[in-house]
């Protein structure tokens, strides 16, 4: 099967990347993406999809994913998007749920084609400069001040129980785990693995760069991914990870930049 970059990069050269050839290659990626398997833990971890005339994806799935620490997450293998570990994966605001990927020309909307700049002003700043006390008002966050199923990314494409992470999910992600900067099929990227009992579990996080204006920087040179919780004290910002050669850690960002999302699902019982 020809990959989606292959695909894309067949389309732009013969000038046919309009929006009805886009959307048949995104929904082909969907497709592709019932391929992203769990292999630490849970062997029959595919996503079953099929394609309603809506042509809205209707996803079922078996639990999957891999567990990094005692009574932690399962984290995905992919990111939101993706069809490998070290894919990219779609790029979103914060809030947005439609998701986004570049063509080399710009931002097209994974859905129907659209065009976007990850900048002011626009539909990226959606939620940006809302307080709390507006994100609540407005819907777009719950009483525990994380992202409600409606805006979060994860549970859009993949369905619950698979969300985005907490802001506190993404610290313990940090504090309870070591790293290695490595590349997986010629991505660079962080080796993220358990410690103790869980030594043997790991996930990669591709350096997937940022999406800003009608462009795609510093990818292969380090990464963003969002958490579902925003910066209580600075509504310009959420929080987020943030992972380079160098640097693992969790921090906050302007929520109309494009990052990527690795899902995770609930806690182990």
């Amino acid at each position: 099967m020809r990959s989606s970059k292959q695909e894309r990069k067949m389309l732009m050269a013969t000038g046919k990347l309009d929006r009805k050839s886009y959307k048949g290659l995104v929904m082909g990626l969907a497709a592709a993406m019932a391929m992203c398997v769990t292999a630490n833990t849970v062997k029959d971890t595919k996503f079953h999809q099929s394609y309603p005339s809506s042509g809205k994806a209707t996803i079922k799935k078996e639990l999957g994913g891999v567990q990094l620490w005692e009574n932690g997450p399962y984290w995905a293998e992919c990111n939101v998007g993706a069809t490998k570990p070290e894919e990219y994966g779609y790029y979103f605001w914060w809030g947005d749920t439609v998701g986004y990927t570049n063509t080399g020309r710009g931002w097209i909307s994974v859905k129907d084609g659209t065009s976007i700049r990850f900048a002011r002003p626009g539909t990226a700043t959606s939620t940006f400069r809302k307080s709390d006390s507006e994100l609540l008002s407005a819907g777009y966050i719950d009483s525990t001040s994380n992202l409600v199923p409606k805006y979060d990314a994860a549970t859009a494409h993949l369905g619950s129980p698979w969300r985005m992470p907490t802001n506190d999910e993404i610290g313990a992600l940090v504090n309870n785990c070591t790293t290695t900067w490595t590349t997986k099929n010629g991505v660079y990227g962080r080796l993220v693995t358990g410690k103790g009992a869980y030594s043997d579990k790991s996930i990669f996080l591709p350096a997937v760069g940022y999406g800003t204006g009608s462009h795609l920087d510093y990818a292969d040179s380090f990464g963003r991914y969002w958490s579902s919780s925003p910066n209580l004290d600075d509504s310009n910002y959420a929080w987020s990870l943030y992972l380079d050669s160098g640097d693992f850690y969790h921090d906050d960002t302007l929520r109309f930049r494009g990052r990527s999302v690795r899902p995770v699902r609930e806690f182990a019982k």
